[in-house]
């Protein structure tokens, strides 16, 4: 009797084979005595709701294979976590990161080749979403007396559904925003009419919908006389399309 009800534990364990997560087919290796559960799949490549649903499947299979539960209670729980599984909605897609500026193409003025230089605007925000004058954001030689601009460029150009511009001291001078494609067009992608928005960092996202070329690099123009004291600048992203 003990050895039939190992051969059938064996052949339960065995129908495991070829279950199917999302994307990624499970295989189990062929039932041997020493470990019929064994699954060929590495855990990182399977995501934390799928993680789960193996693991309880595996601790099912153990029982099973060691006799602490019998073949029906096992059918039961296998059909019952596969009821759970497949009721539980898969997660949400990650966000689409954003890509930073990489490089600066071209600055009107800076305030030191150091501190509040044009560099300070490339990479994350590192200021945002503080509000204050800080060193590491991009000013302007002076305050209010000429109009300023800073283009940057990106390291992968994209195809991108919106721009982001953060502005961290003085915000409301941006005046436009322009794009330059990987082939060398430009196109205006914002304009405003510059206005003061108070002590408060802004996050200013002009929606491109998904540009028809790829973006390589942004020009921002600030209308500095028509916004009191230095309008700094921490960070310029491109957010890509969905679907390219």
């Amino acid at each position: 009797m003990l050895a039939a009800h190992s051969l059938a534990a064996l052949g339960l364990a065995a129908s495991l084979v070829g279950v199917t997560i999302a994307a990624t087919t499970l295989s189990l290796q062929a039932p041997a005595p020493h470990d019929p559960c064994a699954v060929d799949v590495a855990p990182d490549a399977l995501s934390a709701r799928d993680r789960t649903f193996v693991t309880r499947r595996l601790l099912a299979c153990s029982d099973v294979t060691h006799g602490r539960i019998t073949p029906g209670e096992y059918r039961r729980t296998i059909t019952m976590l596969d009821e759970a599984w497949s009721a539980t909605p898969p997660p949400p897609p990650a966000p689409l990161v954003t890509q930073w500026a990489s490089s600066v193409r071209g600055v009107s003025t800076q305030y030191t080749a150091d501190q509040w230089s044009a560099n300070r605007v490339l990479g994350a925000p590192d200021v945002f979403p503080a509000h204050g004058d800080n060193v590491n954001a991009w000013a302007s030689l002076g305050a209010d007396d000429r109009e300023e601009w800073i283009e940057v460029a990106f390291a992968q150009p994209t195809h991108a559904s919106a721009v982001e511009v953060y502005e961290t001291f003085n915000p409301g001078a941006v005046s436009a925003i322009e794009l330059v494609t990987a082939s060398g067009k430009r196109f205006t992608a914002y304009e405003a009419v510059p206005g003061g928005r108070g002590p408060v960092a802004n996050k200013l996202r002009a929606e491109l919908g998904c540009t028809s070329e790829a973006i390589a690099a942004v020009k921002v123009t600030l209308a500095s006389p028509r916004v009191t004291g230095w309008n700094e600048l921490d960070a310029i992203g491109l957010v890509p399309c969905a679907e390219q």
